[in-house]
């Protein structure tokens, strides 16, 4: 009764913003993706109708890079792309002024979609730490000095990584989920060595940033990966409970919300996609006979689609484990929403998936549990809404007038909720039972950073800026640290 109890008030928190720490201080603070505890939602308001020239408070050029701004008081951090170094900025949030650079090298730069600088650094309030996934985890103070590095072999995916590190109890959680090697690392904060690290030997590539709960009393780690939702204690890696029914592929991150999990995942072709035997593979596109199928040989539909998905160690052709590693994947692949009750040990799927959602999935974007409600974006700018408790849809995929790709994760602050395209149109929506948007902003540039909210003001960064913005030209003057 008492757990019960905690669990509810802590999800009630959740939706206004108040997570273990006082609003005085979450006010000025977004310590990591999706700020405080990975909620996406803030204390105060933002601007409802903001752009280029509107309501902007400062802007400045910073280089490449789709991680979103971590703030801690009068300190903004971002990573970015600068030729081939990967590099580490820290502003000040008043009047973004740069306080300092910091760059890493790579020994070999990553490729794809999430190569570009896209992981959101993580802070304590004393360090700010920083992952990059062609070099690994580096750590700051907050003047710049370098405290450590941990250099990693880049994860063996197609599309780069996407997923940001997190830090609870002096602990600095990385998912590092990949085609080859897929694992969860946690390594000490104050030195960078590895505390534990868990393989994940199911797992295929993944981009979801793992979620430590609860926040007033971290104990576990949870993580989406190929077909299911798992828990892992923060304190040494042991795995607790596992909950299946999600797709092969996952990127959107795990939320907390009126005491239940979610996790959200679409991916082509996932449950309807049926694969021939690795025989029926090679008598069709196995020229020379050698027992594998080159990229040149892979026939037309999976194994030509998503030849490097399958090539799982990256040599060039399809063996037959991993056509069969594959094969099996697909077949139980499910494009789902699934809420599921915390608790149980081992498979809790048939004991703890309270309720699970087929429409309006997103590819990239993160869902936002706000106000009772679980909030989704799909690509084309489709919007859904749930009732978070029951599953129960208020409306599903209805436009928000945005077309376009979407990679913001929605955000939300003052009973509003922000959703940003990637071709820059920024749209604030009445969060509520039915869709009521307050405003279109156009951004005029890309936009795949999903934005910080802090302070009633709205930090935003498209392909070359970053903005602030809000209501009031007043100075912000939060109280500067001395870590």
């Amino acid at each position: 009764m008492i757990k019960s109890y905690v669990v509810h008030i802590w999800s009630r928190l959740v939706s206004v913003g108040l997570l273990g720490l006082s609003a005085s201080l979450f006010a000025a603070a977004w310590p990591q993706f999706r700020g405080p505890h990975a909620s996406g939602v803030a204390v105060g308001s933002f601007p409802t109708v903001f752009g280029p020239k509107t309501n902007v408070i400062w802007q400045v050029e910073v280089p490449p890079g789709h991680s979103s701004p971590c703030i801690w008081e009068d300190y903004l951090f971002l990573t970015a792309v600068e030729g081939e170094k990967l590099v580490t900025l820290c502003l000040r949030r008043r009047d973004g002024q740069e306080l300092w650079r910091q760059a890493v090298t790579p020994d070999k730069p990553e490729r794809g979609m999430g190569a570009t600088a896209s992981p959101t650094p993580a802070t304590d309030g004393r360090r700010v730490y920083v992952y990059f996934g062609a070099f690994g985890l580096v750590c700051y103070d907050f003047n710049g000095r370098e405290l450590w590095r941990r250099p990693l072999p880049t994860p063996v995916t197609q599309h780069g990584s996407g997923t940001s590190p997190v830090v609870a109890e002096g602990v600095v959680v990385v998912n590092r989920d990949a085609d080859v090697d897929a694992h969860l690392l946690a390594v000490r904060a104050e030195d960078g060595q590895t505390l534990w690290q868990v393989p994940r030997p199911d797992v295929r590539r993944g981009f979801c940033t793992p979620l430590i709960w609860p926040p007033e009393r971290p104990e576990l780690v949870i993580l989406p990966g190929t077909l299911q939702m798992a828990a892992y204690r923060l304190k040494d890696g042991s795995p607790v409970w596992r909950a299946r029914g999600l797709p092969n592929e996952m990127v959107a991150s795990p939320i907390f919300g009126d005491g239940l999990f979610f996790a959200a995942g679409w991916t082509p072709g996932a449950g309807v996609a049926v694969l021939p035997s690795f025989d029926e593979l090679l008598a069709q596109g196995d020229a020379d006979k050698d027992g594998k199928i080159s990229r040149d040989e892979a026939p037309a539909g999976t194994a030509r689609r998503d030849f490097t998905y399958v090539d799982a160690d990256k040599d060039g052709f399809i063996q037959r484990a991993e056509w069969d590693s594959i094969k099996a994947i697909y077949e139980k692949s499910e494009n789902a929403l699934i809420a599921v009750r915390p608790g149980g040990q081992g498979d809790v799927t048939e004991t703890h998936v309270v309720w699970k959602q087929h429409r309006g999935l997103p590819y990239v974007p993160t869902p936002l549990y706000y106000e009772g409600k679980v909030y989704l974006v799909k690509n084309g700018g489709l919007f859904s809404c749930f009732d978070a408790r029951t599953g129960r849809p208020f409306y599903q995929e209805e436009r928000l007038g945005a077309l376009g790709d979407y990679y913001a994760s929605p955000v939300a602050a003052g009973g509003k909720i922000l959703v940003c395209s990637q071709p820059g149109m920024a749209v604030v929506i009445k969060a509520g039972e039915t869709l009521e948007v307050l405003a279109r902003n156009p951004m005029g540039e890309r936009i795949m950073a999903t934005p910080a909210l802090v302070e009633n003001r709205l930090y935003l960064r498209t392909q070359s800026k970053l903005y602030a913005f809000g209501e009031s030209s007043d100075a912000v003057n939060p109280k500067p640290l001395s870590p």
